[in-house]
């Protein structure tokens, strides 16, 4: 018998021009917001606009690098981003862990709490949120920002990784239980490992919603050498004026990183986002 060679389905060429035209639109923005950083705050409003600079510069990147303390905003959005990041795989990692493992009504009830407080938005909860922070003295801190931004990005990750978490098989466990491993020697070697993948997704996506927080910082943070880039772009934006080419280079600073970080990871946030599609 002769062996059958699968082979991906043929996709016709119209599909393909759906396709270059849907990724079209979805980075027309960015393209925007690239050239837009390149002209003049009169050739911004030009009518008809001008899809491509008619004489670029660079003077409003040089003006956003000299007078805005651009790089200290960006240190700042790091400095909230990573420990966001972390704390969101460590307690996120443990806590899917074990919702995964223990069954019963009060795993359910946690789990159906968390799906409902990812429905309520910041805006409503930074109220509360300072009334806390307040108490515990730790207004106008980095700490503050962390503290609100991780219960979010926790929720999520706890979301994400649970099922993963369930398709680990238990055998495995139990194998290594066997060897006198114990529980948290089970969870570090033979379970975390084959959760790197859904891992390094949950950490991108957090670090991305932790750097651009905006609604915690410009609540819970009211010293301006703490305030993270976002707040850094909506000081451009008055009552009657915008800086319209300036916000837009301040902007192309601040996403650069994000992109960057895309373009790296990829593969890697495309294969844990359809991990277990096949299952």
């Amino acid at each position: 018998m002769s062996a059958r060679i699968a082979t991906a389905p043929h996709v016709g060429w119209p599909y393909t021009l759906i396709a270059i035209c849907g990724v079209a639109v979805y980075l027309f923005p960015i393209y925007w917001m690239f050239t837009s950083g390149l002209k003049t705050s009169a050739e911004i409003f030009a009518n008809p606009p001008t899809l491509v600079p008619q004489n670029p510069s660079l003077d409003a990147f040089s003006h956003v690098f000299a007078r805005e303390n651009v790089v200290r905003y960006l240190r700042n959005s790091i400095a909230i981003a990573v420990p966001v990041t972390v704390l969101t795989l460590v307690m996120g990692a443990m806590g899917a862990y074990a919702m995964s493992r223990l069954r019963n009504r009060i795993v359910d009830v946690a789990l159906i709490t968390v799906l409902v407080l990812q429905v309520f938005p910041e805006a409503l909860l930074a109220t509360p949120m300072f009334i806390i922070f307040r108490t515990l003295d730790i207004l106008n801190t980095f700490s503050a920002v962390i503290l609100a931004t991780t219960s979010k990005t926790l929720a999520f990750a706890l979301v994400v990784l649970r099922p993963m978490f369930r398709q680990v098989p238990i055998e495995l466990e139990e194998a290594s239980r066997v060897d006198g491993c114990n529980n948290w020697q089970t969870f570090w070697r033979i379970v975390l490992p084959l959760m790197r993948t859904p891992l390094i997704v949950v950490g991108t996506l957090a670090f991305v919603q932790a750097y651009g927080q905006f609604v915690y910082a410009l609540t819970l943070m009211s010293d301006q050498e703490l305030q993270p880039a976002t707040v850094g772009i909506y000081s451009f934006v008055g009552a009657e004026y915008a800086d319209w080419h300036r916000v837009m280079a301040f902007s192309s600073v601040f996403v650069a990183p994000i992109i960057i970080l895309f373009l790296l990871m990829q593969r890697k946030i495309v294969a844990g986002l359809t991990a277990g599609a096949l299952k």
